[in-house]
Formats: C-alpha cells, sequence, structure tokens
C-alpha cells in the first residue's frame, strides 16, 4: 500500500515548502530591487543565494539522517525555515537578506533530502517506481502553484502579506510532521567515524546523476527566461499558464509511468522522456503562437517531470544498503547544480543567439543526453 498516513504526511510537507520556496524564488528579485534599491543582478545574486544554502542543507543531510535519524532532522529543518521566513519581516538591509536567503535555503535543503528520503522507507521496495513517482507529485504541484500565486498576491496584496502567508505555509508544515512515524535508520558500520567523502556522496549514483546535471540545467534556464522570452513573442498571458499545464501534464502521465518502471524497468520510461523533453524545447522555440506554447509544455511535463523521478528512483536502486539517504541527496545536489548553473550558462549565449536559440540549444542537449544516459546506464539496464 502507498498512501498510508506516513505518506500523505510527508507528500504534504514537501508539498507546502516546496511551495513557499517557488513563491520567495520569484518575488525575490523585484522585491530586493524595490525594497533595497539595488541593481536586478545583485538582486538577482542575492535571490541565488538560497540555492547555494539549499545545496549545503542537501550536502549534510544525507549523513546526519544516518547519525541522528529522521525526526531530529526534519523537526530541525523545519526550525530553521519558520525562523528564516520570520526573518524576510525583519530584513531592513540587503546583506541581511542575503544572510536569510542563504539560511532559509539551508532549512528547504535539509526538508527536501528528508522528505526524499523518508518516502523511500515509508513505501515498499517492491513500489518504489509508482510511489516515488507518486511523491514527486508534490514536489511538481509545487512548482506550478507556487509561482501561480506568486504572481497573483504580487498583483493583489503586499510583499509582506506574502511573507506572512509562507510563514503560515512553514507553521503548517511542522504541524503535519508531528503526525507522522518515523522509522529507524542506521548508518553502517564502516562509516560512524572520521570524515570521507562517501559519508555526503554515493559514488555509485554520481555518473547517472550528470545526466540529470545536463536536463536541470535546461529546465533551469526555462524557469529564468521563459517571462522574459513570452513578452518578447507576445505571449505574457499563455506563459502565466505554462507551468498549470506542464504540472497537469506530469499529474496525469504519473499513475502509468511510476507502474511501468516497476514493471519493465528504467529505460522504457527514459528514453522516451528524453525525446518527449528535446521536442518540447524545440516547440518552445517555435513558439509564436499560444498553442505551439501550450503543446510545448504538455510535451515538457510528460518528458522532464517523468524523466526527473525515473532517475530518482535508478539512484535508489543503485544504492547499496544503508546509502540510501546519501543515493538520493546526491541526486537532489546534481539537480540543484543544473537548475542553478543553467540560467548563468546559457544566459551566456543568449546576447548571440536570442532566447529561441537558446531553447534550441536545450533541445540539443536534452537529445544528446540520450546517448549519455546508454553509455552511463542504459545499455547495462537493457542486459539485465
Amino acid at each position: 500500500m502507498i498512501f498510508t498516513k506516513n505518506f500523505i504526511y510527508t507528500a504534504l510537507i514537501n508539498f507546502f515548502v516546496s511551495a513557499a520556496y517557488y513563491m520567495l524564488f520569484v518575488i525575490s528579485v523585484p522585491y530586493a530591487v524595490n525594497k533595497f534599491q539595488v541593481s536586478s543582478s545583485l538582486g538577482g545574486f542575492a535571490a541565488g543565494l538560497i540555492l547555494i544554502g539549499c545545496l549545503c542543507g542537501r550536502l549534510i543531510s544525507g549523513r546526519i539522517i544516518l547519525i541522528f535519524g529522521f525526526k531530529k532532522l526534519i523537526f530541525t529543518g523545519l526550525v530553521i525555515y519558520i525562523l528564516s521566513l520570520a526573518s524576510y519581516l525583519a530584513a531592513d538591509n540587503l546583506y541581511f537578506f542575503m544572510a536569510v536567503r542563504f539560511i532559509n535555503g539551508i532549512g528547504i535543503g535539509c526538508i527536501g533530502t528528508v522528505t526524499s528520503v523518508l518516502i523511500v522507507y515509508i513505501i515498499p521496495k517492491e513500489l518504489h517506481g509508482r510511489g516515488i513517482n507518486y511523491f514527486s507529485l508534490s514536489a511538481v504541484m509545487a512548482m506550478a502553484i507556487g509561482p501561480f500565486l506568486a504572481i497573483y498576491m504580487m498583483a493583489h496584496a503586499s510583499f509582506h502579506a506574502i511573507f506572512v502567508f509562507c510563514l503560515i505555509v512553514g507553521a503548517v508544515s511542522f504541524i503535519f510532521a508531528v503526525f507522522i512515524s518515523y522509522p529507524c535508520v542506521h548508518a553502517p558500520q564502516n562509516t560512524k567515524s572520521s570524515f570521507h567523502l562517501s559519508h555526503y556522496i554515493c559514488y555509485a549514483v554520481v555518473p547517472i546523476t550528470v545526466v540529470i546535471l545536463f536536463v536541470a540545467a535546461g529546465y533551469g534556464s526555462l524557469q529564468a527566461f521563459l517571462p522574459i522570452y513570452a513578452e518578447e513573442v507576445g505571449l505574457t498571458k499563455t506563459a502565466g499558464a505554462f507551468f498549470l499545464i506542464y504540472a497537469a501534464a506530469a499529474f496525469v502521465s504519473r499513475p502509468f509511468t511510476g507502474k511501468t518502471f516497476d514493471q519493465k524497468g528504467a529505460n522504457i520510461i527514459i528514453y522516451p522522456s528524453l525525446v518527449l523533453g528535446a521536442v518540447g524545447f524545440m516547440l518552445l522555440c517555435l513558439s509564436k503562437t499560444p498553442s505551439l506554447m501550450i503543446l510545448s509544455a504538455l510535451f515538457l511535463g510528460l518528458g522532464i517531470a517523468n524523466f526527473q523521478t525515473a532517475i530518482q528512483a535508478v539512484c535508489v536502486k543503485l544504492a547499496k544498503s544503508g546509502f540510501v539517504s546519501q543515493a538520493v541527496s546526491t541526486y537532489f545536489i546534481f539537480m540543484d547544480l543544473g537548475i542553478g548553473m543553467g540560467p548563468y550558462l546559457y544566459g551566456l549565449l543568449t546576447p548571440r543567439i536570442g532566447f529561441d536559440g537558446l531553447f534550441a540549444t536545450a533541445a540539443a542537449v536534452t537529445f544528446g543526453c540520450i546517448f549519455l544516459y546508454y553509455f552511463i546506464y542504459g545499455k547495462k539496464a537493457a542486459a539485465v
């Protein structure tokens, strides 16, 4: 059985924390520019510090789970998260705001890793593909609803109201955490003392997470540049619904893809997902009408969203007993790196090739990942 009390509360925590994260991500640049009278580039740097905090939180969480357990870490992460949300209301200068963004990211990184590892222990092993797919819908829905709420509230309320709303969301997440029954997890005997990078990074999954790094870079660029591109081609209203359509496509397809993963393996999901993702980016590159942009969102939701969760399930499968937390943490580290670095790296190309060229490049890179995946894991999986 997948939908137990523990599963539901863990998924709700992941949804609420992720939705608030995306809300704050969307408003942070305009807030910093308006509040502290800084340039958009400096405001963007301040906003991006949350990603560095997330990476730090994820890096240490895999190891800390094994030492202190799920319960202590999730409550520690939630306290850090809630206090940092409250600090947004007191941030009266840019440096204070930057510190808050970084600390907020640490809390989010810890919570995200705990919930993603916890769900692996909650779901029966034979249902991991399906269960992880269902659980990841909480993040996909947050990715759509968070930005939508942020844009809506910026038009109808103050920044202060948005911070208060996110603080309430954090408090509700804390209450949900109280009702979860946490399984025990212990570190393997040979990893309890001294420092080793393997305490924090699962080497077995690093090669496969390189694939998610490249795909996530394209998706991060989509998140960053879609509003500007949509304004350039006159599709601002359609762009507002883009991530809702993306989430809907992922939501509808997840029951099928998760069940298929469990029954037939990773390849039957990952190869089509990468093709669909590449087509989605190419359609976006060509989008000059609302129908093409909507079609692009559908293809990307069916492709990129399902690819991400399939790779996460592969990481869990590759991890040795006792190293699941490090494997999940490593997966998210590489995905966050891709999302964080993508806008910068792709942005360097934009002055020369434009936004349509940027999305065409993302399509080519995503398609190229088919071959990368094949050599790293796909051919081995086919032989099993």
